[in-house]
């Protein structure tokens, strides 16, 4: 029978819950705000309070009003896009449980304000832009377990403090807070900055990979070119690498290497390649050189691969033709 009566009693309470709850949607659309349900059937529901500018002869949404908030059990979002909040509209929201985003930008609360914000410990986002709050209200949101956005741009919250409430926060075991301090100016969290080191981590070793990968291909193509000629395999190669400085605009060295018969007439006159001969010519010998010495083409740490080097002295060797 006891449990009966306590079973009856703990139902009644609830229906009263629900009948309060609904009681109180009611009244704050009445006043010009707006509860949109997450889903069709759902429970949980967004809030934005706003001020009725359609209500010509009522007063719309006041801060006596503000005590029905006390009744949203199931709200996840609350937004005051109300120009007259101050602290006493937040003091009712000290009782929510589900709670998760809160939006006071743009409103008159003050760091005591912060006093019932820092005891809604379901809290994920807060967004404090433009309003009054100062560095010693940082610490009143310490509780705060679960924040992942903290927006403070525009308030008397300094960047020293914020890098410093962030740390306090992180030694406590929330290592997902991020604070926004202003455009290009995100305090972002240890765990973001760990995902993005090591997205750019894996990044960077994916591109070593593929580089190598395309430089063992490359070199096996090289290596399967027997009979190389120089229109078809030797000047490919001089345009992508060697043009630039020898080619028709510029001469470095008066060595132009865009063309069969540029190539042969070598430097100033000087044949640098001898047909059947590559340890007399002096374009295999110089390729060849070490990176150290400044004589090496090409020059500064851009050295030829030695697959493209064994093609170049593999053409040599076999006479230097052009088709």
């Amino acid at each position: 029978m006891k449990n009966l009566l306590l079973t009856l009693t703990v139902l009644s309470l609830a229906a009263g819950a629900r009948a309060d709850e609904k009681s109180a949607i009611t009244k704050i659309e009445a006043l010009g705000g707006r509860v949109l349900y997450v889903a069709k059937d759902s429970k949980q529901y967004n809030v934005t309070i706003t001020k009725n500018l359609f209500d010509k002869k009522g007063k719309g949404f006041t801060a006596a009003d503000a005590k029905l908030l006390a009744e949203l059990a199931n709200a996840v979002e609350i937004s005051f896009q109300h120009p007259d909040t101050d602290d006493s509209w937040i003091a009712p929201l000290k009782g929510l449980k589900q709670l998760k985003r809160l939006h006071l930008e743009k409103t008159k609360v003050t760091d005591k304000a912060l006093d019932t914000v820092g005891a809604i410990g379901t809290l994920e986002y807060l967004n404090l832009y433009k309003t009054g709050v100062t560095d010693g209200g940082l610490d009143k949101l310490k509780n705060l377990k679960q924040l992942k956005t903290l927006y403070v741009w525009q308030t008397k919250v300094t960047e020293a403090k914020a890098k410093a409430f962030q740390d306090t926060m992180a030694k406590a075991g929330n290592k997902d807070l991020s604070i926004n301090l202003g455009v290009d100016k995100d305090l972002r969290s240890v765990n973001m900055i760990a995902r993005l080191q090591e997205q750019r981590a894996a990044s960077e070793t994916s591109a070593r990979e593929a580089a190598a990968k395309a430089a063992k291909a490359e070199a096996e193509r090289m290596a399967a070119i027997k009979n190389p000629t120089f229109d078809k395999d030797i000047l490919p190669i001089l345009n992508r690498r060697c043009v630039e400085c020898h080619g028709k605009d510029k001469q470095k060295g008066k060595l132009r290497l865009d063309s069969f018969a540029e190539f042969n007439k070598g430097a100033d006159g000087e044949k640098i390649v001898i047909g059947g001969k590559p340890g007399d010519s002096q374009f295999i010998s110089r390729i060849l050189l070490p990176d150290s010495d400044d004589e090496r083409m090409p020059p500064k740490g851009n050295r030829l691969h030695k697959s493209v080097a064994d093609l170049f002295t593999r053409w040599v060797e076999q006479g230097a033709k052009q088709k």
